[in-house]
């Protein structure tokens, strides 16, 4: 069983990426390509306390990652986050642009300072912005992004990349390294012409 499920994330990364994404899906990454509608657009809260509309935020014409993450979490986020870290380090040594965002699913929690201290344990670096907001708007963004799981402790861990603001997102389930991710994010499908 484990092997057929290793071959068929195999062939979605072929299908829906090439050889990059094949190989990471191969690596245990579970690696789809959704289909998603315009995001929503609500007004999401930075890590500065500057409203900001999330659609606006979103529409970078680098490649971007994002996640979902709680401060409060020890074990998944964490994890998640010191990768990220690592990968963005990785990615401005190389002089290449990046963006990042990591929105809140514990608005109850997650101020825009505890956002910032939260970030600042990671010494995240320029352009990556935590957010946070009404309960109501970040839900509607987990279940845009099929990340809704009815509690903070039971979130997946789940990435979505895209290369630019045209191309479509790629979804990567799992604990990628910050290589591996750098690998995917190169192999990323540009926009459709």
């Amino acid at each position: 069983m484990r092997d057929r499920r290793r071959c068929l994330r195999w062939l979605l990364g072929v299908a829906f990426g090439g050889p990059e994404l094949a190989r990471a899906a191969a690596s245990g990454m579970q690696v789809l390509r959704p289909s998603l509608a315009p995001l929503p657009a609500v007004a999401l809260q930075t890590m500065a306390g500057e409203s900001r509309m999330l659609d606006r935020e979103l529409a970078a014409d680098v490649p971007l990652v994002l996640n979902f993450v709680f401060t409060t979490c020890s074990t998944s986020c964490s994890l998640q986050t010191a990768v990220l870290a690592q990968l963005q380090r990785d990615w401005l040594a190389r002089g290449r642009a990046l963006r990042l965002a990591s929105i809140t699913i514990d608005p109850d929690n997650d101020t825009p300072e505890q956002l910032r201290r939260f970030a600042a344990g990671f010494r995240t670096g320029p352009g990556w912005q935590f957010y946070t907001g009404r309960f109501d708007d970040l839900l509607r963004v987990q279940k845009h992004f099929d990340v809704y799981r009815g509690s903070k402790a039971s979130h997946p861990p789940v990435l979505l990349l895209r290369r630019d603001a045209r191309a479509p997102w790629v979804r990567v389930e799992g604990f990628p390294q910050a290589a591996e991710l750098a690998a995917l994010i190169e192999s990323l499908p540009a926009a459709a012409a």
